[in-house]
């Protein structure tokens, strides 16, 4: 009876781990480029004691930050300053006082500071790791090695200048995961090497890898699980109660 609470426990708790998982997906849908976390890798540890059985398991969670690589589709949108990455690969960016990170996000544009920014605001890193500053331009041209040219505003039409190069890393054998603050790094904690060996399209974004209607279904599925558990120590309760009813002395 004990053991059957604690399984139905730990299936609770595993429930609506997966459940916030699948909640966190369809709440980023819409974000350029997210990649969707995977749900964890659950094991049981088991309380021992000498002489005793191993009356206890408690869920342990192992794989914690891994997530779908799987390329999103990619959108046509005209816009120079948008780019996407056809393949594996991603850009590198760095939110404001952590470390360098890499994304899928190329909604870009260019902030009033003069920097390259995604579609969050973050600033997108060059392949020396360093911001890239974009003046006034009347066009923005990418090349297929990832450097950025502009035609400058005042300057003669056709005559192109070099700006930066896209920082791209394509994480061949790297295992890659989500940190805490939900930015992709290596998962040995090494820094973020640029290689750009990195096929991007200019004009495109990539749409969030987001499966709705897996995650719909997914969830159906872990509100069953729910329900079911929460079944299962009623019924323990119950089953308990009658046994410990049969353990009492009678009253004359």
């Amino acid at each position: 009876m004990d053991r059957m609470i604690h399984l139905s426990l730990n299936s609770l708790d595993i429930a609506l781990r997966k459940q916030a998982v699948s909640a966190q997906n369809l709440s980023n849908m819409h974000v350029t480029g997210y990649r969707a976390d995977v749900y964890e890798n659950f094991g049981s540890l088991y309380l021992e004691a000498e002489d005793q059985l191993n009356s206890r398991a408690f869920a342990i969670t192992t794989g914690s930050g891994a997530f779908d690589i799987a390329q999103g589709r990619m959108r046509s949108t005209q816009q120079a300053t948008d780019m996407a990455i056809d393949g594996k690969g991603f850009f590198v960016t760095q939110k404001d006082g952590l470390a360098p990170s890499l994304t899928r996000r190329g909604d870009m544009s260019v902030s009033v500071e003069g920097i390259l920014v995604n579609g969050a605001g973050d600033p997108i890193l060059s392949e020396t790791l360093q911001t890239i500053q974009v003046p006034p331009f009347r066009d923005l041209i990418l090349a297929e090695d990832g450097k950025l040219l502009i035609e400058p505003v005042n300057g003669e039409p056709g005559v192109r200048q070099l700006i930066g190069s896209l920082g791209l890393v394509s994480a061949e054998n790297l295992q890659l995961r989500k940190d805490l603050d939900g930015e992709i790094r290596p998962a040995n904690g090494a820094p973020i090497e640029t290689d750009q060996n990195v096929n991007v399209k200019q004009g495109y974004i990539e749409e969030s890898n987001v499966s709705v209607i897996n995650e719909l279904v997914a969830s159906m599925g872990y509100q069953r699980s729910y329900e079911m558990n929460m079944k299962l120590i009623k019924m323990a309760s119950e089953l308990d109660q009658q046994t410990s009813s049969l353990l009492r002395m009678p009253q004359s």
